[in-house]
């Protein structure tokens, strides 16, 4: 395999981490918030809770994603290139 085609493929890796974890965040915001928010007694419609969980939730995974998507495709690399030899 090619050095460019490594490169691709771990950088798509990279882009759908992220994209993964975001969406992960957003399904976490959008389910927690109407919980808690209904049991902290807020005001706000259920509706407007999910929204408002999901950008919250991606956000804050959209801030951490990156980190995590780039720790985990170093140890890849370190893991394939130990298993080269």
């Amino acid at each position: 395999m090619r050095a460019g085609e490594i490169w691709a493929r771990r950088a798509g890796r990279f882009l759908l981490t992220v994209l993964a974890l975001c969406a992960l965040g957003a399904a976490l915001g959008a389910t927690l918030f109407p919980v808690v928010g209904k049991l902290a007694g807020t005001h706000k419609t259920v509706r407007e809770l999910i929204v408002l969980g999901a950008r919250t939730g991606g956000f804050f995974f959209l801030v951490w994603a990156p980190g995590a998507a780039l720790v985990r495709e170093f140890m890849r690399a370190a893991r394939e290139k130990q298993r080269a030899g």
